[in-house]
């Protein structure tokens, strides 16, 4: 006789056969697009659109299936020693393109000699997620920035758009209290965040923890999205 199934573990196994489906449409989407370019199709701009969809749908499952496993004490951390430049540099080549459709220029600040001890995939997890953002939200500038302050290492993401809501404006470490609601009229669920602290949360060194920081203003005047790793 076959045992029942928590529901939880069907819908995990579900996520992550349509994240894999997902995936496999983008990278095909990819390939489309780079021929369309080539021919120059005066449509590719519109797939980048439905690209930007995908992702955006992808990254949703990855982070709902990562939250799943750290429930389940199943998602390790895999620290070590990466230049962050690198890291910075990946993010920018694989959003230029989109951004580029709507007129937004992404740059970078990172000195070339900064190296940290971090989980990559994770931190890129949640890099991802801010810049895929910006491309609803930005309007012609989205700067990506790694700094030392105070023994952390920070990672920010600025934008020239009009900010992040007055409910979304978060500081771990001044504002612990932040409620990650759904938020039926924007259709924010609030995961963003809410993987965002977690993953922060997991890198820890002597007694510290990573946090992250959500804010307005900055040098572009925008939404500013901070995240500090120990």
């Amino acid at each position: 006789m076959i045992g029942k199934m928590d529901f939880s573990d069907v819908l995990a196994s579900t996520l992550h056969d349509t994240k894999n489906s997902l995936g496999l449409l983008f990278s095909n989407l990819e390939d489309i697009i780079a021929d369309c370019r080539e021919r120059k199709c005066p449509s590719h701009t519109d797939f980048y659109k439905l690209q930007y969809e995908i992702k955006r749908s992808n990254l949703c499952l990855i982070r709902l299936l990562s939250i799943y496993k750290a429930e389940k004490s199943q998602l390790a951390i895999n620290v070590d020693y990466h230049s962050i430049r690198d890291i910075l540099e990946d993010m920018l080549t694989q959003h230029e393109f989109l951004l580029n459709t709507r007129g937004i220029k992404i740059e970078t600040d990172c000195d070339p000699a900064l190296f940290w001890v971090l989980d990559r995939n994770l931190i890129a997890g949640v890099l991802d997620n801010v810049i895929n953002n910006s491309f609803r939200y930005a309007r012609e500038k989205v700067v990506v920035s790694a700094f030392m302050e105070n023994g952390y290492l920070g990672i920010r993401i600025e934008d020239d758009g009009a900010g992040y809501p007055a409910a979304m404006i978060f500081n771990e470490k001044n504002n612990p209290e932040f409620k990650k609601e759904v938020d039926f009229q924007t259709g924010s669920t609030g995961l963003g965040i809410y993987f965002s602290t977690m993953v922060a949360g997991m890198h820890k060194k002597n007694e510290k923890s990573g946090f992250i920081s959500i804010a307005n203003g900055g040098k572009s005047g925008g939404g500013v999205f901070s995240i500090y790793l120990p």
